[in-house]
């Protein structure tokens, strides 16, 4: 994700007492642009050698920011 200009954000997170959990965070400037992301040889890679052990996955709603500090 780090070279992708659209990506403003992206956090993987882990939480000590939840240790087979683990949190992505994600801003993009655009839906288009994060779904433009996820055709791409690198992330199908991921996701594919993600998928033997993900067990769950829950998707979080998307926000509309109205102001705040880190993102362009």
């Amino acid at each position: 994700m780090v070279q992708l200009e659209d990506c403003e954000i992206y956090l993987v997170n882990i939480v000590e007492k939840e240790l087979n959990a683990v949190y992505v965070y994600e801003v993009w400037c655009n839906e288009q642009a994060h779904q433009n992301s996820l055709v791409l040889e690198t992330t199908q890679t991921l996701i594919n050698r993600a998928k033997a052990i993900i067990t769950g996955a829950e998707k979080m709603g998307t926000f509309i920011t109205k102001g705040g500090k880190g993102i362009s």
